[in-house]
This record gives structure tokens, C-alpha cells and sequence, in this order.
């Protein structure tokens, strides 16, 4: 994942909380025979809102993660025939068959009665549904935003730096951009690796920083990792014609270049 296609979390749980606190008072009163203030007068109306608040915010945040973790094995553009049924079967089936358990455990555990005998099969999973479907258009939504945002940072301003500031610990750090030896992602976060072995990490996303190097020197290796060519200490061939490439200084996870790319990466490494 280069760019991020998700709000950073402390901004995002703001919408999760709000939306799922408005969600939580939607689904008490859908499908109910009284109005919502007859339903706030009742006992169960605290308990009801609490779990369904719990169960909407727990079942948003999953879906975050899992945008988050397919993004970062595969992109919507470079891989969009394997994203597609990975993120509808990760991002809607599992959260709403998780949905449906936790359910029927919180009515067999509160009133001692079954899923069925409810009016969640008929009125609330059909809304679970819809709500969980666009968990997931939010953060594709934000995906090509950012992503039309990226080309943008390549603007002379950006190309002409020299340096960029990264941060160890509470110190910030102007970073020689000819003494990077690889960037990677980890979490979410960018870090830069220098030739020296110091380690920081950096506001600018993969694809901003890609735009600061030198194609000659610098390789986008995979979603992950950019590596100079004097980082590459050697590399193996792998099954199904990936390569497993050594790092010095390394990038804090093994290196694995696609059968896509082998090819190219090579190209690259015997160039002049």
C-alpha cells in the first residue's frame, strides 16, 4: 500500500462513533410497531442501543482493517480480478454472517428467544447488509480519491528537494535523499532506511517519495518496498518465478519481487 487509502485512525473513529450512534437508533426502530420516543421510554432501549452501537462500530472497524490488509496485497489497479471477490467475500460476506451470530447470541442472552422469532431476518440483516456494503464504497471512495490526489505532489516544487525531514523518537531529521537505501511500509507507516542503518519514519506516502528519486538508482520493487541498487546485496529464484531479494541495510521484512516484475528488476540491476 504506497498511499493511504484509509483515514488515519484518529480521524476515522469520529465517523465510525457519530454514524454508528445514528445507525444504532435505525435499526431499534425499524421494523418496530412504536415510535421511537414509546421505545426510548422502555427498559431495553439502553441495552439495545449499546449493543448494536458496539456490534455497528466493531463491524466498521473490521471492515477498515481488512481494506487496509488487502490493499496492501492487492491493489485495486494492479490487481483488480483477485480484489474484487477478495473484498466482497472479506469486507461484506464474513462481517455479515459474523453479524448474524452475534445477533442471535445477544437475543438468545438478553430475552430468550431465537434469531428467527425476531424481525431481524425480515427488516435489520437486509439494512446489516446494505450498511456493511457501504463500509466498504466509503473507503473505495476514499482509495480513488487519494489516488487522484497522488500525481499531484509531482510538481517541480517536490521534484527539486533534496532532503525530507523523517522522525526517530522525538527528533526530526533532514534525510539526504542520495543516502536512501530503501523505504518500506510497516502498518500503515512509511519508514526510510539510510545507508548508515538508521531507521525513521516519514509523512510522505511511497508514491510521493518515488517521485523524489532517481529511476537509474531507485526501484519500486512491490506495493511496499522502493530499495536502491547498492541496498540489493543479492537475490534467489523463487517458485513460480519470483525472486527473494537480500537487503543491506534490509527493509525489515523479507523482499519478494513478483513474476511480474523479475524480469524488469533485473533489467533494472544490470543497467549502467
Amino acid at each position: 500500500m504506497t498511499t493511504r487509502y484509509t483515514l488515519p485512525l484518529r480521524h476515522d473513529v469520529w465517523n465510525i462513533l457519530g454514524v454508528s450512534l445514528v445507525l444504532s437508533q435505525l435499526f431499534i426502530s425499524i421494523g418496530a410497531e412504536k415510535d421511537w420516543f414509546e421505545l426510548f421510554q422502555e427498559s431495553s432501549f439502553v441495552p439495545d442501543t449499546l449493543f448494536v452501537f458496539t456490534l455497528t462500530s466493531t463491524l466498521w472497524l473490521y471492515v477498515r482493517m481488512a481494506t487496509i490488509v488487502l490493499q496492501q496485497k492487492m491493489d485495486w489497479f494492479e490487481r483488480p480480478i483477485a480484489r474484487i471477490p477478495a473484498q466482497i467475500f472479506f469486507g461484506i460476506v464474513l462481517p455479515s454472517i459474523g453479524c448474524i451470530f452475534v445477533v442471535a447470541l445477544y437475543f438468545y442472552a438478553q430475552y430468550q428467544i431465537p434469531l428467527s422469532a425476531t424481525s431481524f431476518p425480515a427488516y435489520e440483516f437486509p439494512l446489516a447488509i446494505i450498511v456493511i456494503t457501504q463500509f466498504n464504497l466509503y473507503y473505495l471512495i476514499y482509495y480513488f480519491y487519494r489516488k487522484t490526489k497522488t500525481p499531484a505532489a509531482g510538481t517541480a516544487a517536490i521534484e527539486a528537494k533534496k532532503s525530507i525531514v523523517g522522525v526517530v523518537g522525538r527528533k526530526n531529521v533532514p534525510i539526504d535523499l542520495q543516502d536512501i537505501a530503501n523505504v518500506f511500509i510497516k502498518n500503515s507507516v512509511v519508514y526510510i532506511t539510510t545507508f548508515s542503518n538508521t531507521r525513521l519514519s516519514v509523512s510522505y506516502t511511497l508514491d510521493e517519495i518515488s517521485l523524489l528519486l532517481s529511476e537509474a538508482d531507485y526501484f519500486r520493487a512491490n506495493r511496499q518496498v522502493i530499495l536502491h541498487r547498492k541496498c540489493c546485496k543479492s537475490f534467489m529464484n523463487e517458485a513460480n518465478g519470483k525472486l527473494l531479494v537480500e537487503l543491506d541495510p534490509d527493509a525489515d521484512a523479507p523482499l519478494i519481487v513478483s513474476q511480474l516484475k523479475a524480469a524488469e528488476f533485473k533489467k533494472w540491476l544490470g543497467a549502467n
